[in-house]
C-alpha cells in the first residue's frame, strides 16, 4: 500500500512540497540568452583612415592658410606704408603751427620744404598768408596721399615715395643726418608697401 501525500488542515497544499520539475526536451530546446558583453566604446576616430582621402584633404586645408597667411601678410605691408603718408601730413601741420607761434622745436618726419618756407617767413615778417596757403597745399596733397595708398593704388605710393625723397635732399644740404636717416627710413617703408600693393593687384 503506497503513503498518500499528507495535506494539511483545510486542504492546502504543503509549504514543503516541490514543485512539478520541466521535461527534459523543455529545458534543452529553449534557447539561453546571450550574455551581455561590457567594456569600453571603441572610438570611431581609431577607424582606419580611407587611403588617400587625409592626404587630399590635408593638403588642401594646408595650401588654404598658407595663401590667405601671405595675403595678410601683404595687406599689412601695404597698410603700413600707406599710413607713413599720413605721419608725415601730420606732423609737417604740427611744425608749421609750431613755427608759426614762435616755438623752437619740430618733428624730423615732417617734411623739409614745410619748415625751410615757415623759417624764412618769420623771419622776413612777410608772405605769411602764402606760405600757410603752401603748408595747406602741400599737407592736403599727403592726406590725399594716404588715403589712394590705403585703397592700393600704386601711383600713390611712387608720388609720394618719390616727393618724400627729394624733400630729404634739403636735410642733406644742411647736413641734418637725423633728418635724412628718418626720410630714408619713410621712404624704404613707402616703397615696401608699393611693392606689397603691387603683388597684391
Amino acid at each position: 500500500m503506497e503513503p498518500s501525500p499528507s495535506s494539511t488542515t483545510g486542504g492546502a497544499a504543503s509549504p514543503f512540497r516541490r514543485p512539478p520539475s520541466r521535461p527534459v526536451s523543455s529545458r534543452v530546446s529553449s534557447p539561453r540568452p546571450s550574455p551581455v558583453a561590457f567594456g569600453p566604446v571603441p572610438d570611431a576616430s581609431l577607424a582606419p583612415p580611407v587611403p588617400g582621402a587625409a592626404a587630399r584633404v590635408g593638403a588642401a586645408t594646408a595650401t588654404r592658410p598658407a595663401a590667405s597667411t601671405g595675403r595678410e601678410m601683404l595687406a599689412r605691408r601695404r597698410r603700413s606704408g600707406a599710413l607713413w603718408f599720413y605721419w608725415v601730413a601730420g606732423l609737417s601741420l604740427v611744425n608749421s603751427l609750431a613755427v608759426l607761434t614762435g616755438q623752437h622745436w619740430r618733428f624730423i618726419v615732417g617734411l623739409g620744404i614745410t619748415q625751410v618756407a615757415d623759417g624764412l617767413t618769420m623771419r622776413s615778417g612777410h608772405g605769411m598768408p602764402v606760405v600757410a596757403l603752401v603748408d595747406v597745399a602741400l599737407i592736403a596733397g599727403f592726406v590725399l596721399l594716404g588715403r589712394f595708398a590705403l585703397q592700393g593704388r600704386l601711383w600713390a605710393f611712387a608720388v609720394g615715395a618719390a616727393f618724400y625723397a627729394l624733400d630729404g635732399l634739403i636735410f642733406l644740404v644742411v647736413r641734418d643726418w637725423v633728418g635724412v636717416a628718418f626720410h630714408a627710413f619713410v621712404v624704404v617703408m613707402t616703397v615696401r608697401g608699393l611693392d606689397a600693393a603691387r603683388r597684391l593687384s
